[in-house]
């Protein structure tokens, strides 16, 4: 089992060389973004940005989880699975051309051409991305991935300087940044990829393989629609509910749940690649399990403490009408704690290539989410949408922890896991009293800690024999 966690490990630490650096860099704009732009503007951008991921799951058949799929199971002629892809794209970018244009037209939204255009830009550029490292993962070319998502970040902070700062042209300048993040970082991963020209236009996968990869996608369209429903559906909410100024507040205060979901996402790419290539339907040497222990407890923990700096944070982070967003960071941090949780729990599904199962419980979150999106909105506001998030994710994780029983014998600590839930819904609680309640939240952490104190220890055992090994290789 040593080499499969040396794998895992490896993986894991260039993901947050990557991630870590990247993230943190976006971090740091965020009071840049709410000097120099309105809340309007904010909720504006982000409804566009929102669309355009929707579409991306529509439009695309989601063939990027494809291509990550049936790329790694093959051992020869992979360019074929990308090539594939590529054209998926391609045909999904004039159904998404069309759409817009007939949108544009009816004048749905009172939107200038331009919001429509961004819409189409993002969609391609990011698709585009996800597809090409989706393809440089299967390969293993794990430090390729990581140097694209710098690449991105890189390019997209220094669009927002020169289009915010310089030129200073608003929405359309962090607009434009969005784009070229992932646009460049995309042609960095095709010369990568090292497929020949020629490939693009003649290599094609049967017509067998083909259909077994749109049959993959399939109920995967489903999954990303129910996600980007539990992800985003509630902006429109809010924004129709409660205006776009409101949304605006509400999109910054994801910003401060990113620091839990960078944590997650790094794990959640390296740990993917793990799953597909060591599972074991009996988990005979616990690796499985043991892994979803140590990872629900470093998340949880992760979680809790952040939420006990949340509010000090969004006064450095938010500035003027944002600080508002306090109100819904911590909760929004707990619905990104059970997304680390389903996500880890669905690798179990990709690894058996059932992806009904991973639509069928994400579905049901969704419906759940639109539910009490509609009844708790109008009632208590934003902070309305961020439980209805809650709620969902937990709906999902509960039904795929279920369901993985049908396909691993995994260990977990469910009762211990459910406490510490408690424990961490009491902490938020504690934080919108008077005065946020910190000596409790104190209190709450360090008995979440305890709680995982087994856990802790492995965490920083594997972190100290990673440094030995450093310091002896030095």
């Amino acid at each position: 089992m040593k080499e499969k966690y040396k794998y895992l490990t490896k993986n894991v630490l260039i993901f947050a060389v990557s991630s870590f650096g990247t993230k943190f860099l976006s971090f740091l704009l965020v009071p840049f973004y709410t000097s120099v732009l309105t809340t309007a503007e904010y909720g504006i951008a982000d409804i566009i940005t929102t669309t355009a991921t929707l579409m991306m799951y529509i439009c695309t058949v989601n063939i990027a989880d494809a291509v990550l799929r049936f790329a790694i199971e093959r051992k020869k002629d992979q360019s074929e699975i990308l090539v594939f892809g590529i054209r998926v794209l391609f045909i999904g970018s004039l159904v998404a051309i069309l759409f817009l244009t007939i949108t544009a037209q009816l004048r749905i939204a009172d939107w200038p051409l331009m919001y429509y255009i961004f819409i189409f830009l993002y969609f391609w550029s990011t698709a585009l991305y996800q597809i090409m490292t989706s393809y440089l993962r299967a390969l293993d070319k794990v430090m390729e991935v990581a140097v694209a998502g710098i690449i991105s970040t890189a390019a997209m902070i220094a669009g927002n300087i020169i289009f915010l700062l310089v030129i200073k042209i608003g929405i359309y300048g962090y607009l434009i940044s969005m784009v070229i993040g992932p646009l460049i970082a995309s042609i960095y991963c095709i010369a990568k990829a090292k497929v020949k020209g020629r490939d693009y236009i003649k290599s094609v996968c049967s017509t067998a393989v083909q259909k077994e990869m749109l049959q993959y996608c399939a109920p995967l369209i489903f999954n990303n629609i129910a996600l980007w429903i539990n992800a985003f559906l509630d902006k429109y909410f809010v924004t129709a509910i409660c205006g776009v100024e409101a949304n605006g507040i509400y999109a910054v205060a994801s910003k401060i749940p990113t620091i839990l979901s960078t944590f997650y996402t790094v794990f959640s790419q390296a740990w993917t690649l793990s799953a597909i290539r060591e599972f074991d339907v009996e988990d005979s040497d616990g690796f499985f399990g043991k892994t979803y222990k140590i990872y629900n407890a470093a998340i949880t923990m992760v979680c809790s403490v952040i939420i006990l700096f949340n509010v000090p944070l969004a006064r450095i982070l938010y500035a003027k009408d944002f600080f508002e967003a306090w109100n819904y960071s911590s909760v929004l941090l707990i619905s990104i704690m059970f997304n680390a949780m389903t996500a880890f729990l669905g690798s179990i599904f990709s690894a058996v290539k059932d992806s009904k199962v991973i639509a069928s419980t994400t579905v049901v979150s969704a419906v759940c989410n639109i539910v009490l999106n509609a009844l708790l909105i109008p009632k208590f506001g934003a902070l309305g949408a961020a439980i209805a998030t809650v709620a969902s994710y937990m709906v999902m994780w509960a039904l795929r922890l279920g369901y993985a029983k049908k396909y691993i014998k995994m260990s977990v600590s469910l009762v211990k896991d459910c406490i510490v839930y408690v424990l961490l819904i009491a902490q938020v609680a504690l934080e919108h009293t008077a005065g946020h309640g910190y000596i409790g939240q104190v209190v709450i952490v360090i008995a979440i800690i305890v709680i995982y104190r087994k856990y802790v220890g492995a965490i920083l055992g594997q972190l100290l024999q990673k440094v030995k090994a450093k310091m002896s290789r030095g």
